[in-house]
């Protein structure tokens, strides 16, 4: 009896489960930014908290932690909401699948985006050796921004286009990217309280184009993690100076974005058309 109760606990459990599976699936935008913004709430609301009243500062390691945990909240999310069986295969195919002879976009964005940061600064930063810059690189692609790309292009931004266009997705995407970082604000010793949210959020709107458009183009989540970890960097390595110079390349590197996603979508129609 012990055992068909047991097997019983078992079954119900399993039929629990597929429901919850099933339900989470067909709500997706709805719990990504629900498990998404209590991951990053929890752990960056503690952190502004703990720095506010002197108990640790930004760079003690409870602080790196809780940043860092902060930072894998969208990562996390999608994740738990992938399409298939979240098996080390899935997540495999789930970041690194792509059209790999789309990815001459991503190589033109980049080179853009050096030159567009590079010279509009023309000054490096004086407290970063350069010997480090490798390493912040790969902190940046897989643990400080980069790492968020499963979430934001991976998910939201495909999952938004069901319903909306790629303009207006990639807006919201970007939107909602801006705004997931303002417990930042509030955290002391953040390089985020250096700067106006304001201009943070609408450099965060151009950004989701790029990425959106490099994801568009590619469907390779890893290309939009090196990507972000690539400007991240940029911002690191040189002092950032808001001139024509920047204003103009930012421009520059938003049209050829929708130029992408036109070209893409214009191939697509084609393609639909002919089958």
């Amino acid at each position: 009896m012990t055992w068909m109760a047991g097997c019983g606990m078992i079954t119900i459990n399993s039929f629990m489960l597929r429901r919850w599976n099933a339900k989470m699936h067909k709500n997706r935008l709805m719990y990504f930014l629900i498990i998404t913004f209590s991951i990053t709430g929890i752990a960056w609301i503690s952190l502004a908290a703990l720095t506010k009243l002197c108990i640790i500062s930004f760079t003690h390691p409870i602080g790196t932690i809780l940043h860092i945990i902060g930072g894998f909240g969208p990562t996390i999310a999608a994740l738990l909401l992938i399409d298939e069986k979240l098996t080390f295969d899935s997540v495999k195919k789930f970041v690194f699948h792509g059209k790999k002879k789309s990815m001459t976009c991503f190589w033109i964005l980049s080179v853009m985006a050096i030159v567009t940061i590079g010279i509009s600064s023309m000054e490096f930063n004086s407290v970063l050796p350069w010997y480090l810059v490798p390493v912040v690189f790969l902190q940046a692609v897989f643990i400080y921004g980069g790492e968020e790309e499963l979430g934001w292009r991976g998910t939201m931004q495909p999952l938004l286009e069901k319903k909306y266009n790629f303009q207006i997705a990639t807006v919201i995407t970007g939107v909602v990217w801006g705004v997931w970082h303002i417990p930042l604000w509030f955290v002391e010793g953040s390089s985020q309280q250096n700067m106006d949210f304001l201009l943070f959020l609408i450099l965060a709107v151009i950004l989701s184009f790029w990425l959106a458009a490099i994801y568009k183009k590619t469907q390779c989540v890893f290309a939009c993690n090196v990507f972000h970890g690539l400007i991240n960097t940029l911002l690191s390595v040189f002092v950032v100076k808001l001139n024509p110079v920047l204003v103009l390349g930012l421009i520059v590197m938003l049209v050829y974005s929708i130029y992408l996603w036109y070209d893409e979508d214009k191939k697509m129609k084609i393609s639909n058309l002919s089958q």
